[in-house]
């Protein structure tokens, strides 16, 4: 599937958010950095750039690096069946976006607090005795991530990691997305929500590590030209001319996953990938490229 323009998204939930990094890989396969407007993006900017770009005609294919939903542990759903009304990701983000109490460019903190999400998250402290094994924590893609080599992902719940907290990062993630898709509506496609038409732009998550892990042989962190350069070959790619030697693990990120996106965006097992079924394509979601 070809599309005009690739994204690779690094993300977070802070706030303000100082760390989002976004880069973009053409046609041909040039990737660059892409430069806010300000001295930061905001999540709201990404999501209003990709909406402009969309409306000139550009046909765009943006990865994001946080998580599209919770686990759906059956026969109680989400959230330890404290939620029963709630079906689907889309009523998921719904939910999200209404216990984030109006949180300034999608900052959810306050929906973690709320009694309907609060009891199943890993705060701080040790292990908390509603945790387990830790199997209902985790959804399909990221127990299948682990068994394929592709990475081990982080759980959504787990806030107790203070360098990987994904799950603040995704909840504001998915406020941002219910955003860029109400702005958006038919001319964006969320995967693997939906298929994507013919003229849509399409919004999916990723995973930098599996890109990593893929083009460089391990999960090393792309931190200057010299590690980045031989990745991008990997997926048939090339750096800008004017990108530095040195740039922070953000843009690294970044610009690898967007050259990955890139190349998987061609293979039709991306698409649809072994271990994922409809349910928990409607449910869960899934990285793109795991079991690819």
């Amino acid at each position: 599937m070809e599309f005009d323009l690739y994204l690779g998204i690094d993300w977070t939930g802070a706030q303000p958010a100082r760390s989002v990094a976004v880069a973009t890989c053409d046609r041909a396969g040039l990737v660059c950095p892409l430069l806010p407007a300000g001295r930061y993006w905001s999540r709201l900017d990404v999501a209003d750039w990709i909406a402009a770009q969309a409306a000139k005609g550009c046909r765009i294919l943006a990865g994001f690096d946080f998580a599209f939903a919770m686990p759906w542990v059956a026969p109680a759903g989400y959230l330890d069946g404290r939620v029963p009304g709630v079906a689907d990701m889309m009523a998921l983000w719904d939910l999200v976006d209404q216990a984030a109490a109006d949180g300034a460019d999608a900052f959810a903190g306050a929906a973690v607090l709320d009694s309907r999400l609060f009891p199943s998250f890993w705060i701080n402290g040790p292990t908390p005795a509603h945790w387990g094994d830790g199997s209902t924590k985790r959804r399909r893609v990221e127990s299948v991530a682990a068994e394929t080599g592709a990475g081990t992902p982080v759980s959504v719940f787990k806030l107790a990691a203070a360098a990987k907290q994904v799950g603040k990062a995704s909840l504001a993630g998915m406020r941002t997305l219910r955003h860029l898709r109400h702005r958006m509506g038919d001319h964006l496609a969320v995967w693997p929500y939906a298929m994507p038409g013919p003229a849509q732009s399409v919004v999916m998550e990723i995973y930098p590590t599996l890109f990593r892990k893929q083009a460089l042989g391990s999960n090393r962190k792309v931190v200057e030209r010299a590690i980045l350069e031989p990745g991008l070959a990997f997926y048939g790619c090339h750096a800008d001319a004017s990108l530095p030697d040195r740039f922070d693990d953000h843009i690294g990120d970044a610009m690898i996953s967007a050259a990955g996106l890139r190349h998987l965006s061609r293979l039709a097992s991306a698409w649809a990938p072994a271990g994922m079924d409809g349910d928990t394509a409607r449910r869960e979601g899934w990285i793109f490229g795991v079991g690819a």
